[in-house]
């Protein structure tokens, strides 16, 4: 044998013993390496990106490495999976994706209205949908103090019945875009935020279209659910028991909590709808520049083993004509409370909401002027789950079981006329895998006014949902 020939060789076997000690030496997919904490999630269903149907615009996290906690949220309406661990991790730095996804059918029967004298009859039709949505984002870690996070969602349209496929048109909807910095008891926020303080306690088993139809989204909008461009901050006084403060100002559509502002502004029914109109008009698709909203929220936000409680008081003024002084501002609050108790190991879940809206409104023929009239509204509901069975070991809620929950809106401007809104919803949830959830749902909403025939809708929702991470 030459002698090239043997060098040659014995860098080939030299070569194979080092490819197959390496082989051996990395980790199995199923045995992934160590990782770090997870990043902190903000605090639970929707915010809207358009007003509801009828007279007000239709339209809660694991632990933080400091030793700061944020509690867990009302439900997972908004961030990641709780435990969502990071994929990425390098130099400190920790990168990871998480996506929620939800698949299935919709079917709707509509609580029609009887014939009105010189009114177009209602002939609104039942219809059957295929609907599909999901949660998709990044949450990335530097060391302990600093995380982010950024999600997006895409949109299952109106009353979820599609969106626009032309072109690859999907309807993307920017939620949390945080910059979190954690430092001993302190947690701040500072980005589009979720006011955790504002989000109802709720059921997990009528999650299966993220919060986004009538009967589960609206209750939350009524109540002062805060989800927008803002700043929040926590302090942990002692385990348990923290005090929080947040703070919103922008245009009234840069967060959902504006949607409870009652009151007529003609020529639409809400303030933020003649915000939210000037979307689909102008060529760059803004709201009305000409409004500019202030909301001052401090809360109280209680942990334990059995019981979880958050209060808060949404103060908040509107300007509604920023080109000239000489116009009376909106001003008003929203007191508002959340509480559950955890039965029998968290077998039995009770929870209570209630919220109370006052705040100014305009004279309908000079918006510029206040009227002496004010808006008042009560929001009062609760619910309870049944979790029956924990089979898989997950890093999110993965209970199967049945939950029902109730929620009434009553509101009223000056000695006006009463609107009832009713919200109800029975679902169950079965966990086919420890990441696939089988979920059915019935849910029922009306409207009542004196002098006019009742509205509304029944839905009969079947669906998956996937929870990767």
């Amino acid at each position: 044998m030459s002698k090239s020939r043997l060098v040659a060789t014995s860098l080939s076997f030299a070569l194979a013993l080092v490819s197959s000690s390496a082989y051996a030496a990395r980790p199995k997919q199923d045995e992934p390496a160590a990782q770090t904490d997870p990043p902190p999630r903000t605090d639970t269903a929707p915010a809207a990106t358009e007003p509801p149907k009828k007279d007000p615009p239709a339209t809660p996290p694991p632990t933080v490495p400091a030793p700061a906690p944020e509690s867990p949220r009302a439900a997972n309406l908004e961030g990641p999976p709780a435990g969502t661990e990071p994929t990425l991790a390098a130099k400190g730095f920790t990168l990871t994706p998480y996506a929620v996804l939800v698949a299935g059918l919709k079917l709707d029967n509509v609580v029609r209205r009887g014939a009105t004298p010189g009114a177009p009859n209602d002939e609104r039709q039942d219809r059957i949908t295929t609907f599909a949505m999901s949660r998709f984002g990044l949450l990335g870690t530097y060391g302990e103090h600093l995380s982010i996070q950024s999600e997006l969602m895409a949109s299952g349209g109106a009353g979820l019945h599609g969106t626009s496929t032309y072109e690859g048109q999907a309807a993307l909807q920017v939620r949390q875009q945080v910059i979190r910095v954690m430092a001993d008891r302190f947690v701040i926020e500072g980005g589009r935020v979720l006011d955790e303080a504002s989000a109802d306690y709720v059921s997990n088993h009528v999650q299966d279209t993220l919060f986004q139809d009538t009967a589960t989204r609206d209750p939350l909008l009524y109540s002062g659910y805060n989800l927008g461009n803002g700043l929040r901050g926590t302090a942990q006084i002692v385990p348990g028991l923290r005090l929080g403060f947040a703070f919103n100002a922008g245009n009234p559509v840069s967060n959902t909590a504006t949607l409870m502002i009652g009151g007529t502004f003609p020529p639409f029914e809400r303030l933020f709808t003649q915000a939210y109109q000037a979307v689909n008009q102008g060529p760059n698709h803004f709201p009305d520049d000409t409004f500019h909203s202030m909301i001052f929220t401090p809360s109280v936000l209680f942990d334990s083993k059995y019981v979880d409680a958050k209060i808060a008081f949404q103060a908040f003024t509107v300007d509604t004509n920023t080109t000239t002084p000489e116009n009376d501002p909106i001003r008003g609050y929203n007191a508002r409370g959340t509480v559950r108790v955890k039965l029998a190991g968290g077998m039995v879940v009770p929870y209570f909401n209630a919220a109370t809206t006052r705040n100014d409104t305009v004279v309908p023929t000079a918006v510029s002027t206040r009227s002496k009239d004010r808006y008042k509204a009560v929001v009062l509901g609760g619910g309870i789950d049944l979790n029956l069975a924990r089979r898989h070991t997950c890093k999110h809620e993965c209970a199967d079981g049945f939950g029902l929950q109730f929620e009434q809106v009553q509101f009223q401007v000056g000695d006006g006329v009463v609107t009832s809104l009713r919200y109800a919803n029975v679902g169950a949830t079965f966990w086919a895998l420890p990441y696939l959830a089988i979920g059915a749902r019935f849910a029922w909403w009306q409207q009542t006014q004196k002098g006019i025939d009742d509205t509304g809708e029944r839905t009969v929702t079947l669906g998956l949902r996937a929870v990767l991470q």
